[in-house]
């Protein structure tokens, strides 16, 4: 069963200018193929626009690996429980791989690690939708 990676690069956009997400294939056996970087505006929803193009692709077991991110702030908190929800909605579930404790312990003071799947890597997300 394969599992569709959203991965940012390894580090962030200036200010305002487009931020890049590399959206990988990972196949049963483990092994992870780039299919493409999109440049995403910096606006209100650039995740939950990259998250319902891979959706309308029929790519509905997505996981978002924050690999590289360090922090974690209120809008980019917003913007994941919204590609969350609109994933569900839409017939899909996005989990999160890779958080490291900082964004770990933002999940926890606001009981989204109640409702979002978190997963300490991207084979153990990948396990989940085996399951």
């Amino acid at each position: 069963m394969d599992v569709w990676i959203l991965r940012y690069p390894e580090r962030r956009h200036r200010t305002g200018a487009p931020r890049k997400v590399i959206v990988l294939r990972r196949t049963e056996e483990g092994e992870e193929t780039e299919l493409e970087t999109l440049e995403v505006e910096m606006r209100s929803a650039p995740l939950q626009d990259v998250a319902q193009a891979q959706i309308a692709k029929g790519r509905t077991r997505l996981v978002l690996d924050l690999i590289h991110e360090k922090h974690m702030d209120s809008s980019d908190l917003a913007q994941t429980l919204e590609a969350f929800k609109q994933a569900g909605a839409l017939g899909a579930e996005l989990v999160i791989a890779n958080p490291n404790p900082k964004i770990k312990e933002i999940f926890r003071i606001t009981h989204l690690d109640q409702v979002m799947g978190l997963f300490d890597s991207v084979d153990a997300a990948a396990e989940h939708f085996a399951s």
